[in-house]
């Protein structure tokens, strides 16, 4: 019994320790000129791992995993954005519609996790804001 009720109590520990090891990151992407990117997402990526966070009209952004409790586990990340505005259908003069097109909001080097110069560390302990500044395209 008592090999049973040891075992419960470690996977339950580990249970409890996994839930809450990593950390929501937060902060506001801007413009050199203070003005905030309105829209999109801010992405974290480790090459095996990505979170996002929806960047909202004020700029400001909250990450998380895919679950509301998930945060960010330690590690060194690349930081991109997915911030694109898309243009409405467009009727060509024979009466057919064309396709929608995106283009981005940021400049072209932030879009991309290998093109991105933008990394961040999540250290236990450590800042949780990650304000930053990018060249418009």
């Amino acid at each position: 019994m008592k090999k049973i009720s040891l075992t419960v109590v470690l996977l339950f520990v580990v249970f409890c320790f996994g839930c809450g090891s990593g950390v929501k990151i937060s902060g506001t992407v801007k413009f050199p000129d203070d003005t905030p990117v309105t829209q999109g997402n801010v992405v974290f990526e480790s090459g095996t791992d990505s979170f996002f966070g929806k960047i909202s009209a004020d700029g400001k952004y909250v990450t998380g995993g895919t679950k509301e409790v998930q945060g960010i586990p330690k590690g060194t990340y690349k930081v991109w954005l997915s911030a694109t505005e898309t243009s409405e259908n467009t009727v060509r003069s024979d009466g057919t519609v064309g396709a929608y097109s995106t283009t981005p909001t940021v400049a072209r080097k932030y879009t991309s996790p290998s093109t991105t110069d933008l990394t961040f560390e999540v250290k236990s302990g450590g800042p949780k804001t990650f304000d930053f500044t990018v060249e418009k395209p």
